[in-house]
This record gives structure tokens, C-alpha cells and sequence, in this order.
């Protein structure tokens, strides 16, 4: 397999509603969530990847306090 032939999974959001996805990057600035290849559920075909910073934060971090 070359190069050309690989992927980088990332996390991505929903440029329309926010959801966010465990995604690849299928090519320059393209990504696609992993198990949706029709997109998100809202329709919508556009993503972008989440900042490095918040990626790299566990769900057990991610709690909230009101």
C-alpha cells in the first residue's frame, strides 16, 4: 500500500448542526464519518476537524459542572 492509499482518522463536526463524528480524511481537507457514507444525520455533507486540543481530551474530562 503507498502513501497515497492512507487515511488519517480524526474528529470532526458537523459544519451545519455540530454533531461530532470519529472521521477520516479521505483527501486534502475532506472528511467523512466513519460507519455514515451518506454524512451526517442532518443531511449535510460537511465537516471539519475538531482543534488537536480538544481531540485529545477523554469523555471522563468532559463532564460538566453547573
Amino acid at each position: 500500500m503507498g502513501d497515497s492509499d492512507k487515511t488519517t482518522r480524526t474528529i470532526a463536526v458537523c459544519e451545519d448542526c455540530g454533531t461530532l463524528y470519529a472521521a477520516l480524511e479521505i483527501s486534502n481537507e475532506e472528511f467523512r464519518p466513519i460507519g455514515r457514507r451518506d454524512g451526517c444525520e442532518c443531511g449535510s455533507t460537511d465537516f471539519t476537524p475538531v482543534d488537536d486540543d480538544l481531540s485529545e481530551r477523554s469523555l471522563e474530562d468532559d463532564t460538566a459542572t453547573d
